[in-house]
């Protein structure tokens, strides 16, 4: 018989049981852990990574700990640009973008080798951990909303990785921030599943509007005549997708499912141009899994949001559930595309400068849409002209597969390549490089025998 009595005050009673400082938190992690995830972005436990990486320095584990850290803040990866703990550790990066970058620059400049990009699409990336490693991950670390009076605390801004992880990790320790909103969805936890708790109340970081170039404008004029009234959008990352997010003002009952929940798709929900009334999965439902927004009242907008909801990478991108939707317009960038069709977005000469991420996922997902579309798009030239990027063969990382890629965009047109012979491709991807660079193109498209 249960002698359980339920009250508010005993679930508050469970927090201040678990509730400890950072520091004690690391050192109750067992000595013989080999293996920490984290949580990603704005949802990186900030005071938990340092105090690790005190207990790191102190020869507090017996054997050298592997540490799976997303992208975040540059205030975390300037940490581990650190000789004397990346001699201690083993970091493992599924995403290299921004200051992350630089610890892998870091780590091999010095030739530590410790430092280790992963590359993968983000929907298999916890299934790769599973399959990777023999055992789920000792500790689970994440940053979560305030607990509510159920006893619920929700993973905000990242489900990304960090829900799939805390459902298998043998420890789970939270960091609670007043200023992680509440979402919804999956990303939900109950006081009694987890290990321990700290505080720590940090703004949450913004995400900067980025410069918008003409050429950005120009392509963004030569997509947006395909997304209709009541079409299902994911935008992906930089000026392009955001001038598109910034021109559907006139239109109604969009819908949301997408890896990363920009600022535009939030001003496009909170003026009702988004419903999700059309969507065949979460139908009247945002869905997302990560969200990096610019400004505190955008995080605001979400705080406590139904119509928000926060799903893993693993569910979120996989193209069997994007495609059930219908009309998905999926805009992705790209760092370099030939004359074959095949795509770079992750690496300039060999050199990782971002990661795989979502965009397979994404244009798998979209062009198997019914009436789905998936366009990858980017300004003609780099480095003020200087550079084309569209090239005869690609001599970089294939991130998209020629056979992958639909619709391409410049600021010189939009061309759909999917059907095309080897030929009609390169005749078509010319056209949309810079005039400057399309006889060179030519010659080597005919020195090869494309043309």
């Amino acid at each position: 018989m249960k002698n359980y009595k339920f009250s508010a005050s005993n679930i508050q009673s469970l927090y201040e049981q678990k509730k400890t400082t950072p520091d004690e938190a690391i050192l109750n992690i067992e000595k013989s852990a080999k293996t920490i995830t984290c949580g990603a972005y704005s949802a990186t436990p900030n005071t938990l990574i340092k105090s690790f990486i005190s207990a790191v320095k102190a020869d507090n584990f017996l054997e050298v700990p592997t540490l799976f850290l997303f992208r975040s803040s540059e205030n975390v990866a300037v940490l581990f640009k650190d000789k004397e703990l990346l001699n201690k550790i083993h970091l493992e990066l599924p995403f290299v973008g921004g200051a992350f970058g630089a610890i892998l620059n870091f780590s091999n400049e010095h030739h530590l080798h410790t430092v280790e990009y992963i590359p993968s699409h983000f929907s298999k990336m916890s299934s790769g951990f599973l399959f990777n490693h023999i055992s789920p991950p000792d500790v689970h670390m994440f940053q979560v909303s305030p607990m509510d009076q159920s006893g619920y605390f929700s993973f905000g801004v990242d489900g990304s990785y960090s829900i799939p992880m805390s459902k298998i990790a043998k420890k789970k320790i939270v960091e609670v921030n007043k200023y992680m909103p509440k979402t919804f969805g999956e990303g939900l936890i109950h006081i009694s599943e987890i290990d321990m708790i700290v505080e720590n109340d940090e703004p949450l970081g913004i995400s900067a509007s980025p410069s918008i170039a003409p050429e950005s404008k120009a392509i963004s004029e030569f997509i947006l005549p395909f997304i209709k009234d009541g079409y299902c959008l994911q935008l992906g990352i930089g000026g392009i997708p955001d001038i598109i997010g910034d021109n559907l003002f006139n239109l109604n009952d969009l819908g949301v499912h997408t890896e990363l929940l920009g600022g535009s798709m939030i001003e496009l929900i909170a003026n009702g141009n988004v419903t999700n009334k059309y969507k065949k999965t979460n139908r009247y439902h945002t869905v997302f899994n990560v969200c990096m927004l610019p400004t505190q009242e955008h995080y605001d907008f979400i705080n406590n949001n139904p119509s928000i909801l926060c799903y893993p990478a693993d569910y979120v991108n996989d193209p069997d559930i994007i495609r059930q939707n219908d009309n998905v317009i999926s805009v992705n960038s790209f760092v370099e595309i030939d004359l074959f069709g095949q795509v770079a977005s992750e690496s300039v000469n060999w050199k990782q400068i971002t990661g795989t991420g979502g965009q397979v996922d994404f244009i798998r997902g979209a062009t198997l849409s019914n009436g789905g579309k998936s366009f990858l798009a980017a300004n003609s030239t780099a480095k003020n002209g200087t550079i084309s990027k569209i090239v005869p063969k690609l001599n970089n990382i294939v991130t998209t597969a020629r056979t992958d890629v639909e619709f391409v965009a410049t600021e010189y047109g939009c061309v759909n390549i999917q059907g095309k012979t080897n030929r009609q491709r390169a005749l078509a991807l010319i056209q949309l490089a810079h005039p400057s660079f399309r006889e060179q193109l030519s010659f080597e498209a005919q020195k090869i025998n494309l043309i």
